[in-house]
């Protein structure tokens, strides 16, 4: 069962190992070492188990996360009861600034995909930062530009592209920088698309039997991405 975690409820530990190699991603991909410090000293470790909920759409915005290990899957729950996921977010990728930003509940359920830890940075040392680093204000921004093109990628992509060609979009996009590995379910990656997972699974069976993947339980390894990434094209 999925259970939601209120952010005051479980133990947090201090980020100040983490070389800032590892605080670089996202947003901060760009900063210079004040900022890197700054967050460093101000955020925290938290960790979730598989299934686990991080927060609930409608709650209010406590905290801007980043993914250190696991996954985190977005999502959204329909009056009818299904599940439509929206991104399913992989190490070293920030998420949550949006309702920090606006000060509005949060717009998505976010659960952890297999045993996750999460950088965390709260609301106040979030604008705390800001206000001292006004040059973080940009790096946000362009991190969220940086996502609105790839939401208006994905709208032009479901209008017109293939299924199999919008499948391997989203796997290359899933993917793990290192390993070429994207933990996901055949009916999540059906979501994204807005295919039933029998649809997406007679592919998936296709590219395993041509070599271009690997299936394990919710996992599906990435043997050749330059085939992918001739698909995606398509």
């Amino acid at each position: 069962m999925k259970r939601q975690v209120k952010s005051g409820s479980r133990a947090v530990e201090p980020v100040r190992a983490l070389p800032r190699s590892v605080l670089a991603s996202g947003w901060l991909r760009n900063a210079p070492p004040g900022v890197l410090d700054a967050v460093s000293n101000a955020a925290r470790r938290q960790r979730f188990s598989d299934g686990e909920m991080i927060f609930a759409r409608g709650d209010p915005p406590t905290y801007f996360c980043m993914v250190l290990s696991g996954r985190v899957r977005m999502s959204r729950v329909s009056t009818g009861g299904r599940e439509s996921v929206y991104s399913v977010i992989g190490r070293g990728r920030w998420f949550g600034e949006i309702s920090l930003l606006d000060g509005k509940p949060r717009t998505h359920d976010a659960f952890a995909v297999g045993n996750t830890e999460l950088m965390v940075l709260s609301q106040r040392d979030f604008h705390r930062l800001l206000a001292a680093h006004p040059e973080g204000m940009q790096l946000i921004v362009q991190q969220i530009c940086a996502r609105l093109r790839v939401a208006f990628d994905h709208a032009q992509s479901a209008a017109q592209a293939p299924i199999d060609a919008r499948m391997a979009a989203r796997l290359l996009e899933l993917a793990d920088r290192t390993d070429h590995v994207v933990r996901i379910s055949a009916e999540d990656l059906g979501d994204m698309v807005n295919r039933s997972r029998q649809t997406v699974a007679k592919y998936l069976q296709a590219w395993e039997d041509a070599g271009l993947i690997r299936r394990e339980y919710r996992q599906i390894e990435l043997l050749d991405p330059a085939a992918l990434k001739r698909l995606a094209r398509r």
